[in-house]
């Protein structure tokens, strides 16, 4: 069956894997239960984009699964298609590639000036008339760069690809006179109130819902606070200051521990469980399978050949000969 597995990128630029399916048919069909059961997983919250390879069930399930998120297509896959769309064999194949590459990840490139040096490059290298790249052109902005998805603010764009504002705009509202950055500027992962939002366990079914920042968090960032204050205090302290600091520290804890002393990784683990490891061992030794590649290697031919003559030889009753016939 086929491994699906759904990857997404954190705030660091990370690879992070949310889930994966297996399906036995790659057909429209089965991709839209995956998305589906994906949809389900995530809470009903649809990803910002999707990107995916142009496989015809995929392409006929989203639409149907996802009505808000943008589709788009993976670049790996189209440009791991061009040498053999274009033909390696050619000689200026280098050459094309290289001022294709260019326009394809300039991150800074218009939509009118991509359109035009595509048009150059095409006639340059005779791939207008081609089909493959006749439908990629016809279909680029689901592939293209963001240059005609989203309202440009500035020329380099990096609200638009990092989600922070650039210090050209900045710059601009600093010289006429704006003290306070728009509210359509601000990207909510950047806001302290990033993570109040609802919760899901693995059945989609909301499990917390935070409104505001209650009073908790409040005396908890306040309390972390006075204790990074006191640590940088007693760096200029006596050895006893500081023992008598950790002790403080030490007895506070064990009062909050139900055992009296910080739990060991067993006792979180029977904690969480709520029971004990069992002292008899019921598991029994699997017994050996009799399937191929069990027991006693089997010789191949060359092997079987090379034993037979180093077997010793007798004499054959037929030939009244030495060998290892009889």
């Amino acid at each position: 069956m086929a491994f699906t597995p759904f990857t997404g990128v954190d705030h660091h630029k990370r690879s992070v894997t949310f889930c994966g399916a297996l399906v036995a048919h790659e057909d429209a069909d089965s991709f839209k239960w995956v998305f589906t059961r994906f949809l389900a997983a995530m809470g009903g919250k649809e990803p910002n984009y999707i990107i995916t390879d142009q496989d015809p069930g995929i392409l006929k399930a989203v639409p149907l699964v996802f009505k808000t998120a943008h589709h788009r297509y993976c670049m790996w896959h189209i440009m791991n298609k061009v040498p053999n769309k274009y033909g390696v064999t050619r000689e200026d194949y280098s050459v094309f590639v290289k001022k294709l590459s260019v326009i394809i990840w300039d991150e800074d490139i218009e939509a009118a000036e991509f359109d035009a040096k595509w048009e150059e490059i095409g006639r340059e290298h005779m791939v207008n008339n081609i089909d493959w790249f006749k439908q990629m052109y016809a279909k680029r902005k689901q592939w293209v760069m963001a240059h005609y998805t989203l309202k440009a603010t500035c020329s380099c764009r990096m609200l638009e690809r990092k989600g922070i504002l650039c210090r050209h705009v900045i710059w601009i509202y600093s010289s006429n006179g704006v003290k306070i950055i728009p509210e359509q500027c601000v990207v909510n992962r950047w806001c302290k109130d990033a993570m109040l939002s609802k919760m899901f366990d693995s059945n989609g079914e909301a499990t917390e819902y935070v409104d505001i920042i209650d009073g908790k968090q409040i005396a908890m960032s306040v309390m972390w606070s006075e204790i990074h204050q006191t640590v940088g205090m007693l760096m200029g302290k006596l050895k006893d200051d500081v023992d008598n600091f950790s002790s403080l520290i030490r007895q506070f804890k064990e009062k909050l521990s139900p055992l009296g002393s910080p739990l060991n990784k067993q006792q979180q683990l029977e904690k969480i469980l709520g029971c004990s490891p069992s002292q008899e061992i019921t598991i029994l030794l699997p017994k050996q399978s009799k399937n191929k590649g069990s027991g006693k290697r089997m010789l191949s031919m060359k092997a079987k050949a090379v034993a037979l003559t180093r077997k010793p030889k007798r004499m054959c009753k037929n030939c009244k000969r030495l060998a290892n016939h009889d």
